[in-house]
């Protein structure tokens, strides 16, 4: 008898994670559950969670490059490729997306990283947010932006360069007033991805890339977090559709190659010759890009 309501019990429990489960995949997917913001009030939200850093002896307005992290948010990888940029006379805008919805570690690893909330399509509205960010600051060329994103950040890219060809805002944004000048990713000139997630639950399809932004992707052969074979066939469509999309698969890599004080998963190990290759793989994009 005890056994029996036990097993009762357990069934119980799991019915109810199930079903809250699939109650926030509904949510995220139909949009629902997703806040929906003006433009100035998605500003608003990030503004004391974007960091603005600008290169030293700057006498005049300089490219910038906003920083997108993975699931897990700000680590010491984003401050790796932030030092190699301003070196190189870039700005750096580092956007903590989590923590400006108050989301703490141990929420990233248990909602974002598990995809309970904050899908790439939710946080493509933090794009055209950080893009105003920059464009109130004299110190940057708000003409001359790059995007750059880490696995769930890469995931946010391409959702974002997904609706930007589709002429409309993220979701998350609420509708801008139509205007023949209005574009959704002002002054943008390459996007760029490491490892990011291809699969489901991730809107972009590849049929629809806008053909104005170039997008150049690294991806990890051994990746058991963000498969690259979903990022391919997404790719493959895309090119099948008129838009190639430069991208590379990096031989013995795995997810999160270049992060040197990564989570403790196995499926994720470090290669500083691999981080070094990819930072300096970035710097060559963006000089062609601002060229």
């Amino acid at each position: 008898m005890k056994i029996s309501f036990l097993i009762r019990a357990v069934s119980a429990i799991a019915l109810a994670i199930l079903a809250g489960l699939a109650g926030c995949a509904t949510g995220n997917m139909t949009g629902w559950s997703v806040p929906r913001r003006s433009l100035e009030d998605q500003v608003d939200l990030l503004r004391e969670h974007v960091e603005i850093r600008l290169p030293d002896n700057q006498d005049t307005a300089v490219p910038a490059v906003i920083m997108l992290h993975g699931c897990g948010g700000l680590r010491d990888v984003q401050e790796a490729y932030a030092a190699d940029l301003l070196d190189a006379g870039y700005a750096v805008l580092l956007v903590d997306s989590n923590r400006a919805r108050a989301i703490d570690r141990f929420g990233a690893m248990t909602q974002v990283c598990t995809a309970l909330r904050l899908w790439g399509q939710e946080r493509a509205a933090d794009i055209p947010a950080a893009i105003a960010l920059a464009r109130e600051s004299s110190a940057i060329d708000a003409d001359r932006l790059a995007l750059i994103g880490w696995s769930h950040g890469g995931w946010t890219v391409l959702e974002a360069l997904d609706y930007a060809a589709e002429g409309r805002s993220a979701p998350a944004l609420l509708p801008t007033p139509a205007d023949s000048a209005w574009t959704p990713l002002p002054g943008v000139r390459a996007a760029i991805a490491l490892y990011p997630y291809c699969g489901f639950p991730v809107r972009a399809d590849g049929r629809g890339f806008p053909r104005t932004i170039p997008l150049h992707i690294i991806l990890a052969e051994r990746d058991l977090v963000a498969p690259p074979g979903d990022c391919v066939r997404l790719f493959d469509r895309s090119e099948a559709s008129g838009v190639a999309i430069d991208h590379e698969i990096w031989p013995g890599q795995t997810h999160a190659f270049d992060e040197p004080n990564g989570p403790p998963d196995p499926r994720m190990q470090y290669d500083a010759d691999a981080a070094d290759r990819a930072r300096a793989r970035i710097l060559v994009w963006l000089e062609e890009a601002f060229a």
